[in-house]
Order: C-alpha cells, then structure tokens, then sequence
C-alpha cells in the first residue's frame, strides 16, 4: 500500500522536499528491506530507525493524539462489520477540525525543541 498509493501521491504533492519521513518502531516497519528502500528513496529526507529514538510516541502525532482520539469515538455505534468500522473511521477523521491539527502540530513542534534542548534527553510532561 505504501508503494503503490502514498509514495507515488508524494511524489505528485507540491513541497514535498521540505517533509522527512519516519515511521514508528513497529516490526514491519523496521525490517531491513523497509528501512532500505525508504534510505532509497527518501535519501537523507529518512529517520533511519538507527537515528529514531526508541518509545518515542511524543514525536508521533497519530501516537500522541490520533489514534486515541478515534479509539474513543469509532466504536459509537459499535461496528458489526469491517465496513462499519471503516465508515466510522471516515467519519470521524472527516470531523476533526483544521484548528485541532494545527494546535496537534504546534505541540509536536513544541516537544522536538524541547528534545533538541535537551540534547535528546528525557523531557519531562508538560
């Protein structure tokens, strides 16, 4: 999915230059062959998983806030199938309003000062 729908819509997205790529420390995303075609095609644009701090979920957004945030709400009505579930998800990322995101990334910012301040040291809660 990776390949055949998000990277070929970055590569299509006005300013991607200015965007690096992380992914978080789940194993299909660190194998090898993954980490290895990202250095490829991201170059120096990738957070290698030998430079992404371990447990790190404050620098991850959809870590810290998204998928909270729809765990606690696509599950009302609860889902009888699949689709359900889908349609929910839809529905509920289609309400999240641009000032909740601009305020979400404001705080990530917020937290990766506040890491480089502390020369990637713990930080404590704010």
């Amino acid at each position: 999915m990776f390949k055949s729908k998000f990277y070929p819509r970055y590569l299509r997205a006005k300013g991607n230059v200015d965007y690096y790529f992380s992914q978080d420390g789940a194993t299909p995303h660190t194998a090898n062959s993954v980490q290895d075609w990202l250095t490829e095609k991201f170059n120096k644009k990738f957070l290698h998983k030998k430079i992404w701090p371990p447990r790190s979920p404050d620098l991850n957004p959809c870590d810290y806030y998204l998928w909270g945030y729809l765990k606690s709400k696509v599950y009302i009505p609860i889902p009888k199938i699949l689709d359900d579930l889908k349609a929910n998800i839809e529905r509920e990322v289609g309400k999240i309003k641009e000032e909740t995101l601009k305020n979400t990334f404001l705080n990530f910012q917020e937290s990766c000062k506040m890491i480089i301040t502390s020369e990637g040291g713990h930080i404590d809660d704010t």
